[in-house]
């Protein structure tokens, strides 16, 4: 991996059903190419265009599919200010303004006749797909009811005044006002997302380059996302760009946020994205310890424990839902993977060099060139 490759999610499954930031994580680029009209074909497509970004010395931030993290959805190539991305993830009719636009349909490299004699069974696999997600989405929704009742008991024994103070703090502290800044630039991506195994994020490699990164822990409902909230609006304010990281589970919820500009990172260091400080610069910053009554986890340790089991079988029950969505996925793949013509896919590969290249030229002294 390159010291400039960066992961991330642009799309979550979430308890607000399938959420899209992909208009924000795409936002501001010279030109974007979106690869259209074949499911799961475009993974492959972008993995080639990830090897040849990373052999050629290139910024990279590759964004990962939300069922299956281990594939590409979308690649972001930054000295070329040219993204590439699979149609299934693009917003249907957005057109960014200022941005060439390029569609480019993958369905000429697949036997027509072949996928025509498999039309019922693709249109069953597409059926229950959609079902399955919607049953999933309906068992996030569910889950998340259950962790809005775990975060009432510590709403009610938060410290408002004190979340208040330590947003001003932490502010005061890590936030300047920058001089002769312009409109902050302000980008929405995905901590993690919900895939078929579980919970994934990509934390370390977000922020291994940064100089310091604040865990901060705490427990639901102790003001974590309140306070990245406040600080993400006063760092815009004050002009300093932003990479706003919004939860896997609730996109209404933050996780991180990063501040490239100040080479600093503050995210949620709680279960499912639990870390540790690993190196100096890293700091931990206990929200339960500064602004939860002492001796919340005591006094409801009983019913604590009935809502932790009740929400830890909910979820386990929505993931297992996406692990039949990925079964069907893999079956529909499949059939589209037997109707492909290699000739005309790796024809394909050599459209996308000749779209590298051509980028390539219009780009002052580029990396790698």
């Amino acid at each position: 991996m390159t010291k400039r490759e960066l992961h991330y999610f642009a799309r979550g499954n979430t308890a607000a059903g399938l959420h899209s930031l992909v208009e924000s994580a795409f936002q501001g680029l010279s030109a974007i190419y979106v690869l259209k009209g074949v499911p799961g074909a475009a993974a492959g497509l972008l993995e080639h265009l990830a090897s040849t970004g990373e052999g050629r010395g290139w910024g990279l931030q590759l964004i990962h599919q939300p069922l299956d993290g281990d594939l590409l959805e979308g690649l972001i190539i930054e000295e070329l200010s040219a993204g590439f991305v699979d149609g299934e993830a693009w917003p249907q009719d957005f057109e960014p303004a200022g941005t060439k636009l390029t569609f480019i349909d993958l369905r000429t490299a697949y036997r027509e006749e072949k996928l025509a004699s498999a039309r019922q069974e693709l249109q069953r696999l597409e059926e229950e797909i959609a079902a399955l997600y919607e049953e999933a989405y309906a068992a996030f929704l569910q889950t998340l009811r259950i962790h809005d009742e775990w975060e009432k008991y510590y709403i009610d024994e938060l410290d408002r005044e004190k979340m208040d103070g330590l947003a001003s703090e932490l502010a005061d502290k890590h936030l300047p006002v920058l001089e002769n800044a312009g409109p902050a630039r302000i980008t929405h991506r995905f901590l993690g997302a919900a895939t078929w195994r579980g919970a994934v994020d990509f934390v370390p490699n977000l922020t291994d380059r940064l100089r310091m990164r604040i865990y901060v822990k705490g427990r639901p409902g102790s003001g974590k996302s309140t306070l990245f909230r406040k600080l993400a609006a006063l760092a815009e304010e004050r002009g300093i760009d932003t990479e706003v990281y919004h939860c896997g589970f609730d996109p209404n919820s933050l996780d991180m946020l990063v501040f490239p500009e100040l080479s600093l990172a503050i995210f949620d260091s709680t279960a499912p994205h639990e870390h540790f400080p690993v190196r100096e610069g890293d700091g931990i910053l206990d929200v339960y310890e500064l602004a939860i009554t002492p001796g919340t986890d005591e006094k409801f340790a009983e019913p604590l424990r009935s809502i932790k089991a009740r929400y830890s079988a909910s979820m386990k029950r929505s993931i297992s839902l996406l692990a039949e969505v990925k079964a069907r996925r893999e079956r529909l793949e499949q059939i589209y993977g037997e109707a492909a013509d290699e000739e005309r896919v790796a024809g394909l590969r050599e459209e996308l060099n000749r779209v590298l290249n051509a980028l390539t030229e219009t780009v002052p002294n580029p990396a790698g060139k």
